[in-house]
């Protein structure tokens, strides 16, 4: 014997409305945040965004996706690399300025080194991941953007290590400037990557400036120190005669 089909019963039915003699129907509401995980009391948890991080609690955009989980957790990986490299590249690069200041002159010629090592770090170590989800303009942006603040603030900076107890503020300086200036500027970009937001004019102008002013400096060295040669040169066969 077939047992007779029944309609479900509504959703009236089974959840109780106001004003029917039963409790109100409420949507789950978390007790923790989906996105920095902290815990919500009671009065938090029917807010709308978060007050510890300020993202939304409710509607598709409360609902983190993995890539987002996975830039957040790029991001918060790179921070930490940075204060690694802080808490132990200020006091190596302190001990090698007074060894700079020690030797004078001589201290200038290892400004090239540093600048050289510090780069390195900074790419293999702390951006590394970071580039990886940045498209290829935006990889090629930040490479960029890091030799040019290396070649125009990292050997002068690295140089004035030559200068007695000044050269071990300027090396110190220095280091920090350049370390968070590569992790802001790639951080920042990561971000505009991960709301696909394009490249701002700004930092078009400012890399098309900055590569053009060091490509008239070098030739601007480079005819220079031809017509030094050429000049000594000069002079050394006249007095010769």
């Amino acid at each position: 014997m077939r047992m007779p089909l029944t309609r479900p019963l509504p959703l009236s039915r089974l959840l109780p409305l106001p004003g029917m003699g039963g409790p109100a129907y409420t949507p789950f509401m978390p007790s923790r945040c989906p996105w920095c995980l902290e815990p919500l009391s009671i009065g938090e948890r029917r807010a709308t965004s978060c007050p510890h991080c300020e993202r939304p609690l409710r509607g598709p955009d409360g609902e983190p996706r993995e890539l987002d989980l996975r830039y957040e957790l790029i991001e918060a990986r790179q921070r930490a690399r940075v204060r690694e490299v802080l808490q132990w590249g200020v006091p190596a690069i302190a001990v090698i300025a007074v060894a700079a200041s020690l030797i004078h002159i001589g201290g200038v010629l290892i400004a090239p080194f540093v600048a050289l090592v510090h780069l390195v770090v900074l790419r293999v170590h702390v951006v590394r991941e970071a580039r990886r989800y940045l498209g290829p303009t935006r990889r090629l942006f930040t490479r960029w953007a890091a030799r040019f603040a290396f070649l125009w603030l990292g050997l002068p900076g690295y140089a004035a290590m030559a200068v007695p107890l000044a050269g071990i503020v300027s090396g110190v300086a220095t280091f920090v400037v350049l370390t968070e200036v590569v992790h802001v500027y790639t951080a920042w970009s990561l971000a505009r990557e991960r709301s696909r937001q394009p490249l701002l004019a700004w930092e078009q102008v400012l890399m098309a400036t900055l590569a053009a002013v060091t490509i008239v400096v070098i030739v601007g060295i480079i005819v220079g120190g031809v017509v030094v040669g050429w000049s000594a040169a000069t002079l050394i066969d006249w007095l010769g005669n």
